[in-house]
């Protein structure tokens, strides 16, 4: 890269910074909704008397296995969630990266 193309990434980064974060936040709320979702069909569940073990550890394995799609819902938007933080960190760290090198290529003047 040379000084003009440094410059002008570096001037994009602060956008492309607001948009992932704002991707982190819509992927954060999509997890909560999914842990909402999980929570209603456990209480639905437990509460319509399909939740019947002797035990506690029998009654978990019935949630867990009655709600399935829930829990993989659940699963997908965290996993989603930790590639949106990620490709955060990423153009947080190249704006670094870029901000570094320019300040040793303006000492380099």
């Amino acid at each position: 890269m040379d000084k003009n193309e440094l410059i002008n990434r570096l001037s994009q980064l602060p956008d492309l910074i607001k948009y992932a974060e704002e991707n982190v936040i819509k992927a954060a709320e999509a997890v909560q909704a999914a842990k909402d979702g999980l929570l209603l069909a456990e209480d639905t569940l437990v509460i319509g008397g399909s939740i019947d073990g002797k035990n506690s550890e029998i009654r978990a394995a019935q949630l867990r296995t009655q709600t399935l799609p829930q829990r993989d819902n659940m699963q997908r938007a965290e996993s989603f969630l930790n590639r949106e933080k990620a490709a955060l960190n990423h153009l947080i760290n190249e704006m670094k990266s870029i901000g570094h090198i320019a300040t040793m290529l303006k000492g380099g003047e």
